[in-house]
């Protein structure tokens, strides 16, 4: 049986209608009583004595408490803060009474109507004044000429209120970590908004740190407002809140909000991006292109390192992304539309065109800074004036030119690097390799820019496109003067930059481009034979009607195979001198007789093959041989149906054919087989 701690009794007095008890005033009681005398100390040293010397039960714990309570709010009342805070502490005060005090601490914290639990006897001793302001303002000494203008006054209050903050943040560090989980995050979060407003950044870093129940919500316009941003931060962090975070360090970069703590907070942003990649690409879709608009190059990094596939939802969203970065960042959208095409192969239609525009768009703006376009115009002049040098008027001679580099080649190789030459090479490469846009609106819009002279390879590739081979012919034999690419064309069917062009230009990725197969925008007339006679032909009455002699020359003994000496000679122009013409037709003689020779050749051996097997199956067709009846209407004079045996008419019939094949010239068969290049010689 637990013993009462309630004072006994030995002494009762009956009277007539009652019982008197001769009792011990309480502890509660002579505390009360003391306090109501403003005998505060000895309130104190009453309560001292009672805890000391003794193990309290529960109920002497709770009367403990509340006699701390009691003079906790005695002292309280009259703003004697700091000495009240160890008995806030001892008494176990319910955390949110003392907090309702302070409007900055209870504002974002509570509700209308909250309440929490108090002794009623405390209840009475609690101030009535609403908050510690008016507290101290009540307690501060009339002074002239009133109470809150008098300097004197004004001073007491203030140094009041700091101990005031001294003493709540004292009693709320002791109840860290107390209570329920209410009160803990009233603890927590009025401690956060303390070190806050103090500037103590040390400490609200360190308290985030060691506790997970302050209120991000009640917490977060405060920190805002003193600076704290990055404090708020890892404390949403913490929680898992990125998305929030995301937005925080947005304001810091756009100056929104200010923190010196927070160097950089766009390149916190890329870092936790980074760490979100395969695992939250809604978030890395949302930032990616605001990113990139900030910083264009760590941004793109970003949005080409995440994992793409060709479904059509994938394909939807890189054209939104796409969009967005034109409106806002157009180099930026370049470059990542390029990426599309070049690294991921995206074979789009619709890209293709982009990518194609943007090219031109971007070379034609390169030819508006005059130093580019003075030495573009040089190495145009160059490259025709080492023709003009090279082919000097001469009569026709049987003497071969050396063909010169191509103009790609001649550009690349002394043109120094630059955005502008990278510029005109994905152009041209693009043009070359991609498909899909309207070759005719982009020849529009380079001839009226003016450039369509300079930018001649272009144009002649764009008239191929159309389908306007003579003209593209003649653009790069007569005014480029580069027999290199008019001759490729014309060996292509359409190609003015081939492959091997490309990947001696140090384009890694598109000679990628042109040479994967399959890939977009490769031109299937490359494998075709289209160019391998008409746009030979084409090419050789171009440079005739030109008076090209030498290089007339040159074409019709390098493209002999592709080309028939009874369509070439009738276009040769009657004063030139028959040698000029005997390489061509040397080649072209010997081809044929060579032709000739190997289809006797394989006619032979056909017939040998032929032989040996009707040789061989002789004997089996003997022995194999059968007697066929059939009933006859008609029977022979001897009545006996006719007999057919097959063997007696097959082995006559055999070796009759043997003896052909014996007696048989092989050579006077004519066949046009092919040549190792794959073309019919006649």
């Amino acid at each position: 049986m637990r013993h009462s701690s309630f004072p006994r009794s030995s002494i009762l007095v009956y009277g007539q209608d009652t019982i008197h008890s001769l009792v011990q005033s309480t502890v509660i009681a002579q505390v009360e009583a003391l306090l109501e005398n403003n005998r505060i100390e000895d309130a104190v040293d009453l309560a001292n004595n009672f805890a000391s010397g003794q193990v309290l039960d529960s109920d002497e714990a709770e009367t403990l408490e509340y006699i701390h309570q009691s003079i906790a709010f005695a002292l309280f009342t009259q703003t004697r803060f700091v000495e009240a805070a160890p008995h806030f502490l001892l008494g176990a005060l319910d955390p949110r009474i003392l907090v309702s005090y302070f409007p900055e601490l209870s504002g974002p914290l509570f509700t209308d109507g909250e309440e929490a639990d108090v002794y009623d006897g405390i209840a009475k001793r609690m101030p009535i004044e609403a908050n510690v302001d008016d507290l101290i303002r009540n307690y501060s000494p009339h002074l002239p000429p009133s109470t809150r203008e008098a300097p004197a006054a004004q001073g007491i209050r203030k140094i009041l209120r700091e101990e005031a903050v001294v003493m709540i943040k004292s009693v709320l560090q002791g109840f860290k970590g107390q209570g329920k989980y209410k009160q803990q995050e009233v603890t927590d979060t009025a401690l956060a908004i303390l070190f806050a407003r103090s500037g103590d950044t040390t400490s609200l870093i360190s308290h985030f740190e060691s506790t997970n129940s302050t209120s991000p919500s009640a917490v977060e316009p405060i920190l805002l407002e003193t600076g704290e941003v990055g404090a708020l931060c890892a404390l949403l962090r913490a929680r898992g809140d990125e998305g929030r975070v995301m937005e925080i360090w947005k304001g810091l970069v756009e100056g929104q909000y200010s923190d010196p703590s927070v160097s950089d907070p766009l390149s916190n942003m890329l870092a936790l991006l980074a760490s979100k990649q395969g695992k939250d690409r809604a978030m890395l879709r949302k930032w990616g292109v605001w990113l990139t608009e900030r910083d264009p190059e760590r941004g793109l990094m970003l949005l080409m390192s995440t994992k793409r596939s060709a479904k059509e939802k994938d394909r939807e969203e890189d054209l939104a992304i796409l969009s967005e970065l034109q409106q806002l960042h157009p180099s930026a959208a370049r470059k990542f539309l390029e990426w599309l095409v070049i690294v991921k192969k995206r074979d789009d239609m619709e890209l293709h065109a982009q990518l194609v525009q943007a090219c031109v768009d971007e070379l034609l703006e390169c030819l508006q800074d005059e130093s580019t376009l003075k030495l573009w115009r040089a190495k145009f002049a160059s490259y025709t004036s080492q023709y003009s040098q090279k082919h000097t008027p001469s009569p026709p001679s049987t003497q071969l030119q050396h063909p010169q580099s191509s103009f790609l080649t001649y550009f690349v190789s002394t043109t120094p690097d630059s955005p502008s030459k990278r510029a005109r090479l994905k152009a041209l490469f693009a043009l070359q390799a991609l498909s899909g846009y309207n070759a005719e609106t982009v020849r529009s819009q380079i001839v009226a820019s003016g450039f369509d002279k300079i930018l001649g390879l272009e144009v002649a590739l764009l008239d191929g496109r159309m389908g306007m081979h003579r003209m593209a012919l003649r653009a790069l034999a007569l005014t480029l003067r580069d027999p290199v690419s008019a001759e490729t064309y014309a060996r292509t069917g359409g190609i003015v930059v081939p492959s091997k062009a490309v990947e001696a230009c140090g384009m890694g990725e598109w000679g990628a481009l042109f040479a994967a197969k399959g890939g977009p925008g490769i031109l299937e007339r490359e494998k075709s034979s289209e160019g391998k006679g008409e746009l030979v032909r084409m090419l050789l009455e171009v440079y005739m009607e030109d008076g090209e002699p030498q290089q007339t020359t040159r074409l019709l003994s390098s493209q002999a195979a592709s080309l028939d000496a009874v369509d070439v000679i009738p276009l040769v122009p009657p004063d030139w001198p028959l040698s000029s013409l005997t390489p061509f037709l040397t080649h072209s003689f010997r081809r044929t007789l060579h032709a000739k020779h190997e289809g006797q050749i394989i006619k032979a051996i056909c017939a040998a093959q032929n032989s040996k097997v009707f040789e061989g199956s002789y004997l089996v067709f003997r022995e194999q041989g059968a007697i066929i009846e059939e009933a006859d209407d008609e029977e022979d004079g001897d009545g006996e149906p006719e007999s057919f045996n097959e063997k007696d008419g097959l082995a006559e019939k055999i070796a009759l054919h043997l003896q052909d094949q014996q007696r048989s010239d092989v050579s006077v068969a004519d066949v046009h087989p092919r040549v190792s290049n794959g073309e019919d010689v006649r």
